[in-house]
This record gives C-alpha cells, sequence and structure tokens, in this order.
C-alpha cells in the first residue's frame, strides 16, 4: 500500500481547481461517513451499469474473481460501520451468487480458482455473519466460511515442507507448487475468526497449526516480516522475500484475534506487538502514510496489489479492536492513509476515480476509474477511511447462542490437529463473548481517538 497529506486543507483542492475532488475531516465522523458513501455508491453504480447478461456477482476483465469478493465483503463491513443500508440487497444477492455448492467453488471458477481466492470470499461470507448481514436465500452465512475450512483443511499438504497451502487447488494451473504466505494467511484467519465466532476449539488449533508452518518455513520471520512464498520442489528451502501490505494486515489481525481468545497469551501478544513495529516498513519516508513498498515506486503495481492497500487498512482496524494495547499505533497509520487517500479521489457515482500512491501530494493526477481499470484504488480508498468508524461500531455478532450457526468442523486434513472430528465446545465464557467485550470497551476510547 507524506506527512503533507495529514496537514492538506480540505480547501486546497478548489484553490487549484479540482473539480469534484473529494475531502473528508477526519475529525467528523458524518464527514467520514460521507466520503465512505461517495465511494461505496462508486463501486456499486459501475457494477449496476455491467453489461446485460454479466455474471452476477462480479467483474470481469480486467479484474481477477478474488477481488470482487474482497469488494463485497468490503461494502458488507460498509453496511455495518456507516447504518447506511441501501446496498444490502445488491450486496448479498451478489455475494451469494458465488457460493456454487455451498463452498465458493461456482463452475465458472473451478478451473482457476486458488486456495487464497476461495479464502477470500469464505471471509467474506463470515464478515457477513459476524455483522448479522442481510441473507438472500434460506441459509447461513457462517455455514459457508465453514464449508471452506473444511476444503482447506482437507488440502493442508503435510507431503512437502511439513504442511501449508499450495497457491494454486489444481495440479494442472501453473503455480501448483507455490506455497504462499496469503493462502496459509487467509486459511489462519478464517480459523481464528472461526474460534471467535463459534467458541470452538477446534478452529483456534487449526489457526495455531497454521501460524507456526509460517514461521517455520521461514515466510514469517521473528521481526515479522510477511514474505510471498515459497516453492515445493525445493522442499521450502528458498525463499521469495518480496513482502506486500495484504498477507502482512492479514497475519497482524489473526494474531489479534489470537491474543484475544487467548485472554493476553504471551506468544499472541509478542506477534500483535511485532506487527505493529513492522509496519513502519509500509510507511513513505518514515510518515504513516501506506504504501505499497514492492511495487509503488516503480508504477509496477498490477491490478490486484492495488487493492492491497486497503485490505491491510481494514485488517489494521479490525487488529486494533482485537488487540486495543496497539491501537494507537495503527489508528495513526489509518487517520494518515485515509486522507491522503481519500483526497486522491474526485468525481461521482460511477465515474468517481481514485489514485494509487496515497504519499504522493497529487495522487488524483494518476486517478483512474472503475471503469478504466481502478477498481483496487476506490476499493482501497473505501476500506482505508472506514476503517475509521470500526472504534464506534457496535458488537459483532456470534453464532454460539444460535440453532444454525452451532459449529461442527470435521475436516481432518493430513496434519489434522488433535480435537478435529467432532465438535469441541468450549466451556465457560465463550470467545465471541470475549471479542463482544473488547468492541464495546474500545468504542468509547476510540471514537475520542479519532476526533483528537
Amino acid at each position: 500500500m507524506f506527512a503533507h497529506a495529514c496537514t492538506l486543507s480540505l480547501a486546497l483542492p478548489f484553490l487549484f481547481g479540482a473539480a469534484g475532488a473529494i475531502s473528508v475531516d477526519i475529525g467528523s465522523a458524518d464527514s467520514i461517513k460521507s466520503a465512505a458513501k461517495t465511494l461505496a455508491g462508486a463501486i456499486v453504480d459501475s457494477y449496476n451499469d455491467l453489461p446485460k447478461g454479466s455474471p452476477i456477482g462480479m467483474f470481469e476483465d480486467p479484474y481477477f474473481w478474488w477481488e470482487s469478493g474482497a469488494m463485497w465483503s468490503g461494502l458488507v463491513e460498509y453496511s455495518h460501520l456507516t447504518g447506511d443500508s441501501q446496498f444490502d440487497a445488491v450486496v448479498a444477492k451478489a455475494l451469494w451468487a458465488q457460493t456454487g455448492d455451498g463452498d465458493f467453488l461456482p463452475p465458472n471458477q473451478t478451473k482457476s480458482e486458488g486456495n487464497g481466492d476461495q479464502s477470500v470470499w469464505a471471509l467474506a461470507a463470515l464478515t457477513a455473519a459476524e455483522n448479522g448481514f442481510t441473507k438472500p436465500e434460506a441459509g447461513a452465512w457462517v455455514d459457508l466460511a465453514k464449508n471452506v475450512f473444511e476444503d482447506q483443511a482437507l488440502r493442508w499438504d503435510e507431503t512437502t515442507c511439513g504442511g501449508g497451502l499450495r497457491w494454486q487447488i489444481f495440479t494442472f494451473n501453473t503455480g501448483y507448487t507455490y506455497k504462499d504466505s496469503i493462502s496459509t494467511g487467509n486459511f489462519f484467519l478464517l480459523s481464528a475468526r472461526l474460534a471467535q465466532f463459534t467458541g470452538n476449539k477446534t478452529y483456534s488449533e487449526w489457526a495455531d497449526k497454521s501460524f507456526k508452518w509460517l514461521q517455520d518455513v521461514k515466510l514469517l520471520t521473528d521481526e515479522y516480516a510477511v514474505f510471498d512464498g515459497t516453492d515445493s520442489t525445493t522442499k521450502c528451502s528458498s525463499v521469495n522475500h518480496i513482502q506486500w501490505t495484504y498477507p502482512f494486515g492479514v497475519l497482524a489481525e489473526g494474531a489479534a484475534v489470537m491474543y484475544n481468545l487467548t485472554n493476553g497469551d504471551d506468544t499472541w501478544k509478542t506477534a500483535v506487538s511485532g506487527f505493529a513495529s513492522h509496519v513502519e516498513v509500509f510507511q513513505e519516508n518514515n510518515t504513516s502514510v501506506l504504501t505499497e513498498v514492492a511495487c509503488e515506486k516503480n508504477n509496477k503495481c498490477d491490478i490486484d496489489q492495488k487493492a492491497f492497500k486497503g485490505l491491510a487498512a481494514r485488517s489494521f482496524a479490525r487488529a486494533a479492536i482485537s488487540a486495543p494495547f496497539v491501537a494507537d499505533q495503527f489508528q495513526k497509520i489509518l487517520k494518515v492513509s485515509a486522507k491522503a487517500a481519500v483526497e486522491g479521489c474526485s468525481g461521482d457515482a460511477k465515474d468517481v476515480k481514485c489514485g494509487a500512491k496515497w504519499y504522493f501530494e497529487s495522487s488524483n493526477e494518476d486517478a483512474i476509474s472503475i471503469e478504466d481499470g481502478g477498481l483496487g484504488e476506490v476499493l482501497g480508498a473505501l476500506e482505508v477511511v472506514q476503517a475509521l468508524l470500526y472504534p464506534q461500531a457496535k458488537a459483532i455478532s456470534t453464532g454460539n447462542s444460535t440453532t444454525e450457526n452451532t459449529p461442527s468442523p470435521t475436516a481432518s486434513g493430513t496434519g489434522a490437529p488433535s480435537g478435529t472430528g467432532s465438535a469441541a465446545q468450549v466451556s465457560g465464557t465463550s470467545a465471541a463473548d470475549k471479542m463482544n467485550a473488547a468492541w464495546s470497551s474500545v468504542a468509547f476510547a476510540g471514537l475520542l481517538a479519532i476526533l483528537a
């Protein structure tokens, strides 16, 4: 995913004649919601304007399928964070349309879909469950997330490198031998959040297992750098050392959830602290504005990579709720990045354009619309600005007291942790209850921090 962006006057765009520039006062919840509404509306308007006969639930070329899943997840969060439900029916129908047989392996994607792609959609469904989001049909959002967990636990591959998930699901796809941080990272986050939502410790055991594997193969270092991947053909002896904001944010969020679930266990506290420190790698010139260091400066970021910073911002905001002791560090990043990102956007409706380089004073000069390939830029701006609303949002829902969300993990995989099989209910105070307490306790303090 410069300090000068933080002090930019709200009137400045008009002085330079930037017609229709979007601005935000990060000290005003109403202003934040207004900016988020403009950006969310641009995404939905662009989707609704797709040619007749386009597949329901996704943008096509030049966008990849996973990004549509990330987009719907962001719009589910938009509804929860702002209270604006005007897009809910469209979002619910779109998200449900890509479920396939209940595990996000739809016929239009099965030949090319990877593990990281599938888990993006599973996390979107879990977000819908957590937020009590509307359902277009009978069934439970959380069941979709659990089904994907089952799929991926069965794919856990201990025949090479001692475990982990491959990038690709099918042997005939290029990249099948690659074991990447986002595939196992998303599985880690899915497991942690399912443990949080259901209170079932089988999921938390899988979260422990997947996090440890990332450490064992050095995709996650002692300094909490997160590297892109490694290859099973070399027995994972060599590592691709590129660092991206997206998998970094995913692991930071998952570690924070596990910190919360374990009542502040030292292992997870150390991990969360490590991520909060290492995030400076993604800050331009030691400022707090997020940058995608691997590709922004040389203008090499592709369609996928331009969405990464926004997804990282979402994870940082959620991490701050689960582990309030790092809230100040992440909120500082989110505040200055949100202002810089939004002020690199202009226009309205489907014509909104956003820039990719938030640190750049004139980032709106390279701004691009969704129609022209700028979904990642617009989604990124939406994610980082609405991330400021997490501290004041209502607590997430849980499935512990409902029959439709009763956990029943059964996948064993080749390296199943003990406890896999029948559901293992957690006695006493549920993990989800602890999470709700975290949301409630941080809400007031967080709102004051935003308004500071």
